[in-house]
């Protein structure tokens, strides 16, 4: 219901998760038109790029709390001749391998194989220095409350929707 109001920039994360493939493809449909009709701006975080390749305008790639990259969809179609789906799988299996041998490198040095973890999960660093907080990454499948346990606010949820 909030996507009936005009917005001018649009915050979206997850949004299509639980969408049948013709209710996914309709509303990303609607959200290009809003862009293009009203010259709205659209911020989708997703880790579901299949079917995306003609929607982004522009695509932003963010890895252990960096930029790692920045540019027009167009830019990227020029320098990666796959999908957008196996362009982000290589970036991220790239990331999982060198996560692995860190982790890998820190066991044969005598540390631990993380870092110092937040109590109770699987977040590591300091969370009180890093302002790290263990968050569920949805919502449980078959339930209207979030994974987390004791967590009864859904603003902690990563199925989202922030406007401006």
């Amino acid at each position: 219901m909030g996507l009936l109001k005009p917005f001018k920039v649009l915050l979206l994360d997850e949004i299509t998760v639980d969408l049948d493939v013709l209710g996914r493809a309709d509303l990303l449909n609607f959200l290009r038109k809003e862009c293009e009709e009203r010259g709205a701006t659209i911020l989708y975080a997703t880790h579901i790029f299949d079917g995306l390749e003609l929607w982004p305008s522009h695509v932003v790639y963010v890895a252990h709390g960096k930029l790692q990259l920045s540019m027009p969809m167009e830019k990227l179609k020029e320098i990666s001749n796959l999908s957008l789906m196996r362009t982000v799988e290589s970036w991220l299996r790239k990331e999982r391998d060198e996560e692995r041998k860190r982790r890998k490198e820190r066991k044969a040095s005598g540390l631990p194989e993380f870092e110092k973890q937040a109590e109770g999960s699987r977040v590591t660093g300091d969370p009180a220095r890093a302002a790290v907080r263990a968050l569920n990454n949805g919502w449980a499948a078959g339930r209207l409350h979030s994974t987390i346990a004791g967590e009864e606010n859904f603003v902690f949820s990563s199925n989202r929707v922030l406007r401006q």
